[in-house]
């Protein structure tokens, strides 16, 4: 296989995030979410939304986007900023989103994603509940559950996510990360 090769996002890339976003959730959460919500995902939907947030006309996205690519082809894409969460201490970054396609699992592209996008930061993330390759993912990155839980209701039915936190570099305090469950 190819070597990977991570760089920011520019416009011209929202067509291959929004295959890889569409292509990602069909692959990781079959099974594991509503399929309704995944028989309502639309390629050229996806594609116009990553256009505007690339091109910056949506009011108060200030996200780094980062693609993979192989052989010229986007495999993979992560998203992340500050933390938006209520509780965040300052300098928290967060993972908004990271989707690699099946094929590429275990190349070393979410990796090389999650090292763009977040480094060594501390950081924090929410994952769907029930995603087992995911989490472990996450739990080599050193990321672990810290209690919190919501039901996301924007896809028009609730999925169930966990947040993950991690220490990093900017060496949040311990009790930044005592578990506080946020009920639903």
């Amino acid at each position: 296989m190819t070597e990977v090769t991570v760089r920011r996002a520019s416009v011209d890339d929202a067509a291959g995030i929004g295959r890889v976003q569409v292509q990602g959730w069909h692959e990781a959460y079959t099974g594991r979410m509503p399929q309704a919500i995944l028989d309502r995902l639309d390629v050229g939907r996806s594609t116009n939304a990553w256009r505007r947030v690339l091109a910056g006309v949506v009011a108060g996205d200030e996200s780094d986007i980062w693609v993979a690519e192989r052989a010229h082809t986007i495999v993979g894409f992560a998203s992340s900023g500050a933390c938006r969460d209520e509780d965040a201490t300052p300098g928290r970054r967060e993972l908004f989103a990271m989707y690699v396609l099946a094929e590429h699992y275990g190349t070393g592209v979410g990796q090389a994603l999650v090292d763009a996008a977040i480094g060594d930061a501390a950081a924090s993330l929410w994952m769907l509940e029930d995603n087992p390759r995911a989490r472990a993912f996450y739990r080599r990155n050193g990321f672990e559950p810290d209690g919190h839980v919501k039901d996301d209701d924007r896809w028009g039915e609730p999925v169930r996510e966990v947040r993950l936190i991690r220490r990093g570099g900017a060496g949040e305090s311990p009790d930044a990360l005592d578990p506080v469950p946020r009920g639903t």
